[in-house]
């Protein structure tokens, strides 16, 4: 008898954070380039911090997101979840102090 598919849960929960993560990514780098193009950032600290975080942050949130095979088996399945939701509570920090920023 073959072992079951999949050998854990992890895919599956990897799967659905992923669906809410990934489109939150989507939506800020269309709604991001979308206040840059318009010129909607009045000050400079507000435009460096809107530009970081679309083009250093998101990225970075959507490769460590891809790359789950490869970390999981090298930090394990605890520290997985662990760095993907630091990951995730600090882009999302910083798209939440930049839409306040930017009023």
């Amino acid at each position: 008898m073959a072992p079951p598919w999949p050998p854990s849960r992890f895919w599956q929960y990897w799967a659905l954070a992923g669906m809410v993560v990934l489109t939150a990514a989507f939506w800020w780098g269309v709604e991001g380039y979308a206040i840059v193009e318009s010129s909607g950032v009045r000050n400079q600290i507000t435009d460096g911090l809107l530009r970081f975080t679309l083009l250093v942050l998101t990225p970075a949130l959507v490769l460590l997101w891809l790359a789950a095979a490869w970390l999981r088996r090298r930090i394990g399945e605890t520290g997985y979840w662990q760095l993907l939701g630091l990951a995730a509570m600090s882009w999302a920090s910083a798209v939440l102090v930049t839409r306040m920023m930017i009023g």
